[in-house]
C-alpha cells in the first residue's frame, strides 16, 4: 500500500509540475500598425493561440491559456511577426523601441530574455560594422564571433530550467553543433524541459541530423525537376562532385548566390561537377519562370512532397535558407553551408589540387 501512495504523490507532483501557463499580453501599437494582433506558435505548423481587435488608442489585450511555456509571435493582420515572445505566468506589456519593432516585457522570464538578446544584438552590431580597412579585421572578427557565442553558451547554461534556455538552445547555439553535441547538451536540461514537445521533436530531429552529418551518405528521395521524375540516387553517388543546394525565388539572399553558381557551373561542370538546386518555393510556375530567367542551367527541383512523402528539406534537416551540402563522387557529405569565398575555395581544392 505504502509502494502505491509513493507512486501516486510522484504522479501527482509530475502532474503538478507541468500544469498549463496562463498568459495575459497587453499592448500599445504604434498608429495604425495593425487592426487585429494574433498570437502564434509554431509547432510542426502555425497554430494561433489568441487573437484580439486593436482598439482606437492602438492598445490590445490577449489571454487564454497553453499546455506549456513556449516561444511565441505576436502578428499584425498580414501576418508579419511584431516581436517574439516566451510565454510565461506573468502579466506582459509589448511596446515599441526607438530602435524600430516592439518588446515583450514585464515578466521574469522575459525581462532576462531580453537582456540576453540585447548583449548579443551588440555584438552582432559590432561585428556587422568591422570593416576590411580596419586594423586587424580578421582578428577582431574572431574576437567578436568568440564573445557572441560565449553570451550564448552562458545564457543557455544558467537557464538550463526554463523556455529561455530551451529557446536559445533550439534557435541558436544547436546550428554549430553536431547531432553527439546537440544530445549532449540536451541532456543538461532539466527533466522538465525536456519534456517540452518542442524539445521531443527536436530529438527526433537530431536522429534525422545525424543522417546527414559530414561523412555520411546522401539521402535519397524523390525529386520533381524541371524534366519530370527523378531522385537524388540518379544525381549523387554517380563518379561526380555535387552542391545540393536549398534555395527559394522569394530569398534574398539566395537569390544572390546564384551568379556564383552560375560561375562555378560554367567553370567546372565539364570535370565533373554539378549541382542540384531544390527551391522550397509553393507556386511552380513561378519557380519554372525564375529559374529560366535566371539561366540556371544545372538540376533544378522543387521540394513539394506528394502524399505519403517527406519532405527533402526535412530529409536534410535544413533549418534555414541558403544551405547547401557538398557530396563526393562515391556520394559522401564531406561539407555542409559552403557559401562565397569558402565554396569557390573548397571546389578549387577539389578539381585543381
Amino acid at each position: 500500500m505504502k509502494y502505491f501512495f509513493t507512486y501516486l504523490m510522484l504522479a501527482l507532483c509530475l502532474c503538478s509540475c507541468d500544469k498549463g501557463v496562463k498568459f495575459d499580453i497587453s499592448g500599445q501599437l504604434t498608429d495604425n500598425a495593425a487592426s487585429v494582433v494574433y498570437l502564434v506558435v509554431e509547432n510542426t505548423a502555425l497554430d494561433t493561440l489568441a487573437s484580439a481587435t486593436v482598439e482606437r488608442d492602438n492598445t490590445f489585450h490577449l489571454k487564454g491559456d497553453i499546455a506549456e511555456p513556449t516561444t511565441a509571435f505576436v502578428c499584425d493582420d498580414n501576418g508579419n511577426a511584431l516581436t517574439i515572445l516566451l510565454i510565461e505566468e506573468s502579466k506582459l506589456h509589448i511596446k515599441p523601441v526607438p530602435e524600430g519593432g516592439y518588446k515583450a516585457e514585464g515578466g521574469p522570464i522575459n525581462d532576462k530574455y531580453n537582456i540576453i538578446m540585447q548583449r548579443l544584438s551588440d555584438v552582432a552590431r559590432q561585428i556587422s560594422e568591422i570593416s576590411p580597412d580596419d586594423e586587424n579585421p580578421e582578428e577582431a572578427y574572431e574576437s567578436l564571433i568568440f564573445k557572441y557565442q560565449d553570451i550564448l553558451s552562458t545564457g543557455v547554461s544558467s537557464n538550463l530550467d526554463n523556455i529561455i534556455g530551451v529557446e536559445l538552445f533550439l534557435s541558436q547555439e544547436s546550428r554549430a553543433m553536431t547531432a553527439e553535441d546537440m544530445r549532449v547538451r540536451m541532456a543538461q536540461f532539466s527533466p522538465k524541459m525536456r519534456r517540452l514537445s518542442s524539445m521531443v521533436r527536436f530529438a527526433e530531429y537530431i536522429d534525422q541530423y545525424a543522417k546527414s552529418e559530414i561523412g555520411e551518405n546522401f539521402v535519397d528521395a524523390p525529386l520533381r525537376t524541371m524534366a519530370g521524375r527523378s531522385s537524388i540516387a540518379k544525381i549523387c553517388g554517380q563518379g561526380k562532385w555535387v552542391l545540393i543546394d536549398f534555395w527559394a525565388s522569394w530569398c534574398e539572399p539566395c537569390c544572390e548566390e546564384i551568379p556564383l553558381l552560375r560561375e562555378l557551373y560554367s567553370k567546372y561542370a565539364l570535370q565533373g561537377f554539378e549541382i542540384c538546386s531544390i527551391s522550397l518555393d509553393r507556386d511552380p510556375q513561378r519557380w519554372r519562370t525564375f529559374v529560366m530567367q535566371n539561366q540556371m542551367l544545372w538540376t533544378n527541383a522543387i521540394d513539394l512532397p506528394r502524399d505519403g512523402e517527406i519532405a527533402i528539406s526535412e530529409l536534410y534537416c535544413i533549418q534555414s535558407i541558403p544551405a547547401n551540402l557538398l557530396i563526393s563522387p562515391d556520394g559522401k557529405i564531406v561539407a555542409r553551408n559552403l557559401h562565397g569565398d569558402a565554396l569557390r575555395e573548397e571546389l578549387h581544392h577539389c578539381f585543381e589540387h
